[in-house]
């Protein structure tokens, strides 16, 4: 009895495992089978996505290498590349193997120079380059080291495939402190064209492709990304390329001046420098590109008046303000005047030294570079008003700007001197200093010559990124340095105002010109 009595006891307990067995299965059902689940287990879309990115590809290179061309230029015998670099540059130039005047390899169907039918003499190596077609007409944008000193230009057009043509081409206009050209041919048709893009509003990390005729290979197309933004070339004592942006598409010789494009078919770039392997010169995954923002103002300039005429104040700025320098004057934005050249525009103003420029004409300044674009861009002869940081009051200073001189826009290379050992004695700061000399007043162009000349700098000190041998220090915080009496007083006087830092007036001979500066250095007493 007791036993027929658990039987439907046990049943009903087979009776609810099933039915919940079974209500389990229909909601699973239900959640597999709705879109959000679907959603969330499908494969990812990668392949479709790639498929798209790929005819992105295609569409920019479809659309941009018909305006892209590829131009020979007969040039006269090569000096090095490192002859008349000053040795403050050298080993930049000895890293960065930059194409400026380096011959490209002879094309397979050209024929040596010693292979000839008439009498003519022997012309000089061919500079293979590429640029592309900035207006209908056949005005062409490229490199200025791609066209410099040619006897005569070629270009070759790819927008038609039965033009096997060579036209002659002649220089509008360059500029070498963009490295910049623009080249024009006569054509009987309308030309297809590139546009300038938003290279300020590109980013870190975003494709990019560069068309041109590397080693002479025409309308070859590399696609990277966007590696860094803001790079300095320095070309000479007195100009670099700036804003410059470094990629990883591939850019080898042949490639300079041709375009850098988004994926819009704009062009945010002219490709313009790679570091590359010995001896070739082949792409190690950076190079460099002019900004379109750059081209932006010198390209209209060189086609309407042949040259760049940009604004000058003739002032020498200091490095970027430090945590030092923003303590010392009480700003923590600005360029840092610290020389004034004789007869310039800011001479005949009330510009004075160690005065911080924080905007001109209401437009802020950040940086020293902020400052030198900001004037640059300024015509000769503008009055602009100055906004100055002085004795930490900020007041307005108006000039008149003049006409940047040949040498500062990069037309003129000054020759390096040598300068001799000189001799040494102990010092101080991580530094040796001596007395000033007759001969370093000559070496100086300056009889009134006074401070003290740094005869060496310790490895690994503060010192060693900010003064060099050679430099004359003639002021320490607040005190005039004539001599080495001078120098241990000054030093005396910033151990008991007990910063950790000193700020040094320093002048400097680069290329047999006269730089002053005013460097922080930090100590620690």
């Amino acid at each position: 009895m007791a036993k027929s009595s658990l039987l439907p006891h046990r049943h009903s307990h087979i009776l609810i495992i099933l039915l919940s067995i079974l209500v389990g299965i229909a909601i699973a059902a239900v959640v597999f089978r709705s879109p959000s689940a679907q959603q969330q287990i499908a494969p990812p879309a990668t392949a479709q996505g790639l498929v798209e990115l790929q005819d992105s590809f295609v569409e920019v290179a479809a659309k941009v290498r018909p305006a892209v061309v590829n131009i020979s230029a007969e040039k006269p015998p090569l000096r090095g590349i490192s002859q008349g670099i000053p040795d403050e540059l050298r080993d930049f130039f000895d890293r960065f193997r930059r194409p400026f005047e380096q011959p490209e390899p002879e094309r397979p169907e050209q024929r040596s120079p010693g292979d000839r039918d008439s009498d003519e003499p022997p012309k000089g190596p061919a500079s293979l380059g590429s640029g592309w077609i900035y207006s209908e007409d056949g005005y062409i944008v490229t490199n200025t080291h791609v066209v410099k000193d040619a006897s005569g230009i070629k270009v070759r057009l790819f927008d038609k495939d039965n033009d096997s043509r060579e036209y002659e081409a002649k220089v509008v206009g360059s500029d070498p402190k963009t490295e910049l050209a623009v080249v024009k041919i006569d054509v009987d048709r309308k030309l297809p064209t590139l546009q300038l893009g938003d290279s300020d509003g590109a980013k870190v990390g975003q494709w990019v492709m560069a068309v041109g005729s590397p080693f002479g290979l025409d309308q070859t197309v590399t696609v990277g990304v966007i590696s860094a933004k803001g790079r300095y070339l320095p070309q000479s004592p007195y100009t670099g390329l700036k804003d410059i942006i470094q990629t990883d598409a591939a850019i080898n010789r042949g490639n300079s001046g041709g375009p850098m494009v988004n994926l819009r078919g704009e062009v945010i770039g002219i490709n313009v420098a790679i570091v590359g392997t010995a001896p070739t010169g082949g792409n190690v995954g950076v190079g460099f590109a002019i900004s379109a923002s750059s081209a932006r103002f010198v390209i209209p300039e060189l086609i309407e008046h042949k040259t760049v005429k940009r604004g000058w104040l003739g002032i020498s700025l200091g490095r970027e303000l430090s945590d030092n320098l923003t303590d010392y004057y009480g700003t923590d934005h600005g360029a840092l005047i610290t020389d004034i050249h004789e007869g310039a525009p800011a001479a005949k103003s009330e510009l004075a030294l160690e005065d911080i420029i924080v905007a001109v004409d209401g437009e802020r300044v950040d940086t020293t570079s902020d400052l030198q674009d900001i004037i640059a861009r300024k015509k000769p002869g503008t009055t602009v008003t100055l906004q100055v940081i002085r004795n930490r009051k900020e007041m307005p200073i108006t000039v008149k700007l003049g006409e940047m001189p040949a040498r500062f826009a990069g037309q003129e290379q000054p020759e390096p001197t040598q300068e001799e050992e000189p001799e040494r004695t102990s010092g101080t700061l991580g530094m040796t200093v001596r007395s000033i000399t007759a001969q370093d007043r000559e070496k100086f162009s300056d009889e009134e010559l006074a401070g003290v000349l740094v005869t060496n700098v310790k490895r690994g000190s503060a010192a060693e990124d900010r003064i060099k041998a050679g430099d004359v220090i003639s002021k320490m915080n607040q005190t005039a340095v004539s001599g080495l009496d001078d120098w241990e007083q000054a030093l005396a006087a910033a151990k008991k105002a007990d910063k950790s830092y000193v700020v040094l007036h320093v002048s400097r001979l680069v290329a047999g010109e006269v730089m002053r500066m005013i460097v922080d250095i930090d100590v620690a007493w």
